[in-house]
């Protein structure tokens, strides 16, 4: 009898699709995860805009402008910080920041440079000390220790040695420049203790008394009354700018206004003879030397566009006060 082989029963395959309902729980799942991923970005952005317009963005602020070179104010605060002769003082540094572009940008059209020899040279200048020799692991262990108390980078640190190279070199080449003959005046001064008191013995002058005899009587400055007030002649660039703005405003003879100086000081001053052209003595003569480099920043300052910027509007006074809130965290 014939066998009858069957077929082995085909597996009806299984349906792997997702129901309708499972697909819509992970559909509304992948949108929470979405959803919680896009709030978190946001949280983020937030805080990381936060934190970049509060301790980044602001430190980037130009704060002086010189010509088309500018300072920061987050180096600016960084100098403030490393220098005790500035006080804490905003100001200061504005003035010392300001010379010190005016410096970098003028010594050039002197022919004067600061190579990398010369500041090499002065770093280890400062570091040696009153020492007569520094080795280079010394030099080097000082150089670390100034650029981490400073919080200077290595290229600030040296750009500021070479900005003190090229500052002594101009001054140096304007010194030597500085002319030996020059208008002078002879000035005779009276000081007394008050304002009242001056007026007082300019009265008597104008009323004809002798201007000699009246310092000899009245005034308070031992050095100059046993001269009779005559203190010799005087460069006018080698006097105080108020000084030497009497001194060329006043007729020869004539008497100025009581002027304060120090606490409780006054001073009559008086011309008696000027020079438009006179030798320049030795002693005045190192005093304008000292004060070449000073005189040449004051003209600087006339003829080069100076900014002052800040938050708002200029160096204000918000700017100023949050400048003393970073210097006061830092010290906390």
């Amino acid at each position: 009898m014939a066998q009858v082989t069957r077929s082995p029963a085909r597996r009806r395959p299984i349906d792997k699709t997702p129901s309708p309902a499972t697909e819509d729980k992970a559909r509304k799942r992948r949108s929470g995860l979405i959803f919680t991923a896009l709030i978190l970005a946001v949280i983020l952005t937030v805080i990381g805009l936060g934190y970049y317009f509060i301790y980044v963005r602001p430190f980037q602020y130009p704060i002086i402008v010189v010509g088309d070179q500018s300072i920061n104010i987050g180096y600016f605060i960084r100098r403030l910080r490393m220098d005790p002769s500035a006080g804490g003082d905003p100001h200061v540094m504005l003035e010392r920041l300001t010379h010190e572009l005016l410096i970098k940008q003028g010594a050039p059209r002197y022919g004067i440079e600061a190579t990398e020899e010369d500041i090499d040279q002065f770093l280890r200048e400062i570091a040696r000390g009153d020492s007569e020799s520094i080795s280079e692991s010394e030099f080097r262990e000082w150089y670390r220790q100034q650029l981490n108390e400073t919080e200077l980078s290595d290229a600030e640190y040296r750009d500021m040695a070479r900005t003190s190279v090229l500052a002594r070199k101009l001054h140096d080449y304007l010194a030597a420049r500085v002319p030996t003959v020059t208008e002078q005046a002879h000035l005779n001064i009276i000081v007394v203790k008050s304002y009242e008191e001056a007026l007082e013995v300019r009265d008597r002058y104008q009323a004809g008394e002798d201007f000699a005899q009246l310092a000899r009587e009245v005034s308070i400055d031992e050095k100059s009354k046993e001269n009779g007030g005559d203190i010799g002649w005087a460069p006018y660039d080698a006097l105080d700018p108020n000084f030497k703005w009497l001194a060329q405003k006043l007729d020869i003879g004539e008497v100025s206004e009581p002027l304060r100086i120090g606490e409780q000081a006054y001073v009559l001053l008086m011309v008696s003879e000027k020079s438009v052209a006179r030798e320049v003595e030795e002693e005045d003569l190192e005093i304008l030397k000292a004060k070449a480099l000073d005189d040449w920043l004051t003209q600087e300052m006339t003829h080069v566009k100076v900014e002052f910027h800040g938050f708002n509007n200029g160096f204000d006074s918000e700017t100023y006060a949050w400048i003393k809130w970073q210097l006061s965290r830092r010290q906390r």
